[in-house]
């Protein structure tokens, strides 16, 4: 029996103290934060984990820097706090990075005002990060001849922090840990809605998407993390809200890398709202875009595609223009944005300027009957997310044993440096791909941090678990194996998108015909393995992973 059969067996098993609807950052966190104090709590998700707008962001724990300009002071020392902290917790995943911002001739705000903003900036973190820097435009000539700077009035740089690895394996890891304290979790597993019997305990009807097997969980409390379709899910229960979800549409390219500096170029596009060509390995990301839109259903456009490209070459230097055919892979979602629900269903945000709405969170508590919705928040801000949900679940009357547990973090160092001892003693780095960017030791603790112990094991037991399985990607035979015991992957896109991020960085054609990705699939899929491969690279199968949920919406 798998891991995710076994977990699903086991939803239908006793009372939970709570049940979370929705695997993206909110419902990881809470899973993790009840799981670690004790609780004894349960995760589902209609799709993958984190497989909708938590993968679709553009990487960064960032402290809102753009929201000094709409005077949301509070919002930003919260976020640039919250932001040193992941770095302190999360080391090897959450790094501090170098923002470039080059500003034009005619725009708003000189560079010298918005350099002291970003002094302000600074302080607001309690000057955490490196200071900020005034750039002239020889300055900028020189330091990064890339950027065209026949426009340019000057520039600044300061500091904020970006995910080395994917958003949604981010969030993943938060999954994993909370199973390694106790929760149930599973993926592919939608809520059809929830019920409180006579006893006060909420009767959640599910479905195993894969199987179509019905279940009832039972918990003592509901938390509401299922991100855009948290309303859809409280119409479902009959649970009335305070807040509500309006939706704003980003979107970024993946493309050939355009400059092989480590800092992210920024620049305001022509809509005024901050761009940023953000590096990721050997690619670059490129967006974003901001468009309000009714449904959390998006797919990228044509002229999405285009306003991005125009924005990039009218800004930068390149050999040659980057056109479509440049696209490797897409990214597109929603940003959930939290605001008062109005009589009239607008919401308060609806009259205002979109782009001043922020990413603010917010908790709808309904104590009388044990339930709570998560709106909004940013990646930035997950820990203050699962410490506050913690609050609340405890407020309801439900025993946290291990309340003041610090759920979250990397393992202490004495495990990291006995992790390096031992992959020092096996010359674990020579065996580093050339193609790989970092030493192999390094990225497989980024990656597994304590479970890398068991990945040095086999390796040393057998050296081809050392072995690059699929030609082109730096992911190891044994790192498959770990994937396919530990990490939920039901169909081949959950790890070729999600847990790695190879669907991100890779060309599709190039994957497709890669060496070692049928033996990957056998794997991790068994005798499923040509079925999920043909799933996944089917003709019908869409550009993008929000065209194909677009599909799975109109068939609904």
């Amino acid at each position: 029996m798998t891991l995710r059969e076994n977990n699903i067996a086991k939803l239908s098993e006793g009372v939970f103290d709570a049940l979370i609807i929705g695997g993206g950052i909110n419902g990881a966190v809470s899973a993790a934060a009840l799981s670690g104090k004790g609780a004894r709590a349960a995760l589902i998700d209609k799709r993958d984990f984190a497989g909708f707008t938590s993968q679709q962001s553009s990487n960064l724990a960032w402290g809102g820097i753009k929201y000094l300009e709409s005077g949301d002071y509070g919002l930003v020392r919260k976020l640039c706090l919250s932001r040193n902290h992941l770095i302190d917790s999360y080391p090897s995943r959450v790094k501090e990075i170098r923002f470039f911002a080059t500003i034009d001739h005619g725009f708003r705000f000189s560079p010298w005002f918005l350099w002291l903003g970003t002094w302000v900036y600074w302080l607001f973190g309690n000057g955490y990060t490196k200071p900020p820097r005034l750039l002239a435009k020889r300055q900028i000539d020189r330091e990064e001849p890339v950027v065209d700077t026949a426009r340019a009035a000057g520039g600044f740089e300061y500091s904020d922090a970006y995910l080395h690895d994917n958003d949604s394996r981010f969030v993943f890891q938060f999954v994993r840990s909370a199973m390694d304290r106790g929760c149930i979790a599973a993926n592919y597993v939608e809520s059809l809605g929830a019920r409180r019997d006579e006893d006060g305990l909420w009767i959640t009807r599910a479905r195993d998407t894969e199987t179509g097997k019905l279940l009832e969980i039972r918990s003592r409390a509901l938390i509401n993390a299922a991100g855009p379709f948290a309303d859809d899910h409280n119409q479902l229960t009959s649970e009335e809200t305070a807040h509500q979800h309006l939706f704003s549409k980003g979107i970024h390219l993946i493309v050939p890398q355009v400059t092989e500096h480590r800092h992210i170029l920024t620049f305001f596009a022509d809509d005024g709202r901050l761009f940023f060509v953000i590096p990721m390995g050997v690619r670059t990301c490129i967006g974003t875009t901001d468009t309000r839109v009714d449904s959390p259903y998006t797919q990228v456009t044509d002229a999405d595609r285009d306003f991005v490209l125009e924005n990039i070459n009218k800004r930068l230097r390149l050999a040659k223009p980057l056109m479509r055919e440049d696209i490797i892979a897409e990214r597109c979602g929603v940003r959930p944005l939290v605001v008062r629900r109005r009589a009239d269903g607008a919401g308060e945000g609806a009259d205002r300027d979109w782009m001043q709405l922020s990413r603010k969170h917010e908790i709808d508590v309904d104590r009388a009957n044990r339930h709570l919705t998560i709106y909004g928040g940013k990646l930035t801000d997950c820990v203050n997310v699962g410490d506050e949900v913690s609050a609340i679940v405890s407020g309801f009357g439900i025993a946290l044993p291990f309340a003041h547990y610090r759920w979250y973090g990397e393992p202490h160092r004495s495990v990291y440096e006995e992790y390096m001892h031992q992959a020092k003693l096996m010359d674990l780095d020579d065996l580093t791909s050339p193609e790989s960017s970092e030493p192999l030791s390094s990225r497989l603790w980024r990656r597994y941090d304590q479970q890398a112990l068991e990945l040095l094991a086999q390796i040393r037991e057998d050296p081809r678990q050392a072995e690059v399985l699929i030609k082109g990607t730096d992911y190891l035979r044994c790192e498959i194996q770990l994937a396919k015991r530990q990490e939920m992957i039901v169909k081949l896109e959950d790890f070729l998108r999600r847990r790695s991020k190879i669907a991100l960085v890779v060309p599709r054609q190039t994957i497709q015909h890669a060496d070692g990705l049928m033996e990957a699939c056998r794997i991790l899929f068994g005798d499923q393995a040509q079925a999920r491969y043909d799933e996944y690279f089917g003709e019908s199968r869409a550009v993008t992973p929000a065209q194909s949920l677009q599909s799975e919406a109109a068939t609904a």
